[in-house]
C-alpha cells in the first residue's frame, strides 16, 4: 500500500522544470510522428516487495514512465504523510494523499537502501494511451495532496488502478484472478500479514466490521497481488494483454530480518504477561506482598485506560476507513 514516505519525492520533483511532461512538451519542438511511435514513451508498474513497518506489509507500487528521447525516466508514487500531524490525521481519517514524482535512480536507491526488492512490469498500451497517462499522472501532481487518503479505499494501488483506468480507451477485464481476492479486506491483511504478526494485531485492532464487508474489486487490488491480476488482464475488444512480458526485477532484496516468524509476537507477550499477573497475585496471596501488586494493578489500570480512550475516540470521532459501529471495547 502507500508507502508513508514523506513529501520528499514531490519537493525533489518540483524542484525540476522537467518533471511536468506538458512544460517539457511546450519546451520542445517534439515531431508528433514521433510521439506516434511505440517505443516514444514506456510505461511500466514497480510493484515493491513489503517491509515490516505497519504501513508496509501490503508493499507498494507506483508507475515508471520514460521518454527516452527526452531523457526524462521518472517514477510516479501515490503518497501521504507520515511525520506527526500525518499520523493523527490518519487516525482521524483526515489523511490527504497525491501522486508525487521521483527521478529513477533517485526512487530506486531509496528502496534498495530499504533492502525491498522491486519488480518492473511493462504495460502493453498505445502510444496515445502512454501519452494520455502522462498527460494525467502529471495533473494529478499539479493537484497536490488533495484526494481523501484510506488505507481501504483511497491507497497507491488504487489509485494507480484508476489513472491507468483513464488513460485506456476501455476498461480493464480481469480474469483467473487470485483466491485471496474472493475474500473480504480483512481476509486479505491477514493473509499479507503472515509474517508480521505485530502488524496484524494492529491492523485486527483498529479495523472494524467494514473490513468483513465483500470490497470491490479495485479496492483489494494490494500492491503483492496487482502485478499477478494485471498478468492476466486484457484491454479492449481485441482482447489486448495488459502487462506484456513477465515482469523484470531491477532491484533485488535484501533477506528480511525483521521480518518476524520472530517468537516475541503478540501472543507470546500477551501469554507471558497473563503468567507474571498469576505469579505476583499468587504471592500477593500467599506471602502477603502488597506494593508489587498495587503497582502492576496501576499500571495496567492506565494501559487499559488509554487503549479504551483511544478506541473509544476512534469509533465516536474518526471517519477512518473499517471502523463504522466498530465495538472493541
Amino acid at each position: 500500500m502507500a508507502r508513508f514516505a514523506s513529501y520528499i519525492w514531490l519537493m525533489i520533483g518540483l524542484l525540476l522544470p522537467v518533471t511536468a511532461w506538458g512544460e517539457q512538451q511546450s519546451a520542445s519542438a517534439v515531431d508528433t510522428a514521433a510521439m506516434m511511435k511505440d517505443d516514444y514513451i514506456r510505461a511500466s508498474l514497480l510493484s515493491i516487495t513489503p517491509d515490516a513497518e505497519v504501513y508496509s506489509i501490503f508493499g507498494h507500487c507506483a508507475l515508471r514512465l520514460q521518454c527516452p528521447s527526452q531523457q526524462m525516466d521518472y517514477c510516479f508514487t501515490f503518497e501521504t504523510s507520515t511525520d506527526t500531524e500525518g499520523i493523527v490525521n490518519f487516525f482521524r481519517g483526515n489523511s490527504l494523499g497525491g501522486f508525487a514524482p521521483a527521478p529513477t535512480p533517485d526512487y530506486l536507491e531509496y528502496y534498495r537502501q530499504q533492502g525491498r526488492g522491486i519488480t518492473e512490469y511493462v504495460l502493453n498500451m498505445t502510444p496515445e494511451e502512454k501519452l494520455e497517462l502522462w498527460r494525467i499522472v502529471d495533473d494529478e501532481i499539479a493537484k497536490g495532496f488533495t484526494h481523501d487518503y484510506g488505507y481501504m479505499h483511497n491507497q497507491c494501488t488504487s489509485m494507480i488502478v484508476s489513472v491507468v483506468n483513464r488513460a485506456l480507451a476501455t476498461c480493464i477485464k480481469y480474469s483467473d484472478l487470485p483466491a485471496e481476492l474472493d475474500g473480504s479486506f480483512r481476509d486479505l491483511m491477514i493473509s499479507a500479514s503472515e509474517n508480521y504478526p505485530w502488524s496484524r494485531f494492529f491492523w485486527q485492532t483498529i479495523m472494524g466490521p467494514e473490513g468483513d464487508e465483500t470490497e470491490p474489486l479495485a479496492h483489494k487490488l494490494i500492491p503483492q497481488l496487482l502485478p499477478v491480476a494485471w498478468e492476466k488482464a486484457t484491454v479492449g475488444s481485441e482482447n489486448r494483454r495488459l502487462i506484456k512480458d513477465p515482469g523484470t526485477k531491477i532491484v533485488q532484496e535484501k533477506v528480511n530480518t525483521r521480518a518476524s516468524n520472530c517468537w516475541l509476537s503478540p501472543l507470546t507477550v500477551f501469554t507471558l504477561l497473563l503468567l507474571f499477573v498469576l505469579l505476583v497475585s499468587y504471592f500477593e496471596w500467599t506471602k502477603g506482598w502488597r506494593k508489587l501488586p498495587r503497582t502492576v494493578d496501576a499500571v495496567l489500570l492506565v494501559c487499559h485506560t488509554i487503549v479504551s480512550l483511544f478506541l473509544t475516540w476512534l469509533v465516536l470521532f474518526s471517519t477512518q476507513d473499517g471502523k463504522w459501529w466498530y465495538c472493541y471495547l
